[in-house]
């Protein structure tokens, strides 16, 4: 399980994990995503679509996502799914639900509580 460590010269410290398990890749995002480490974590979830994985996206330990990274998940959402794929976010504070909600991702994205919600969700895709 490869583990990523970023630390920016402002001290904003992202955390990448990632595991695979049969056609699902779970990306634990930890810290803060800022648009100076977006790069990483795209590189994750770009490897993950190209290689025809499903993924879950575990923001627990996130604290702060910035506009760029909104974006982000977006566009790989629409990219899972032109694929037949599912992009799914899961262990969202009540911070990083509001937010969604204020921006109406909610609406778009895949987002539910747990992993296991989460696993649920792609196996009913089948």
């Amino acid at each position: 399980m490869p583990i990523l460590l970023y630390l920016d010269l402002r001290g904003f410290v992202m955390k990448i994990t990632s595991k695979k398990m049969n056609r699902l890749v779970l990306i634990k995002v930890e810290g803060s995503l800022i648009t100076e480490q977006l790069k990483q974590l795209e590189k994750e979830i770009y490897t993950a679509l190209d290689k025809d994985n499903n993924i879950v996206i575990d923001f627990n330990e996130l604290s702060f996502i910035c506009s760029a990274g909104l974006s982000l998940l977006i566009a790989f959402h629409k990219k899972a799914e032109t694929k037949g794929l599912k992009l799914v976010i899961t262990g969202c504070s009540d911070d990083i639900l509001k937010l969604f909600s204020l921006t109406e991702l909610d609406q778009h994205l895949n987002i539910v509580n747990s992993i296991e919600e989460a696993k649920s969700l792609i196996n009913a895709v089948k």
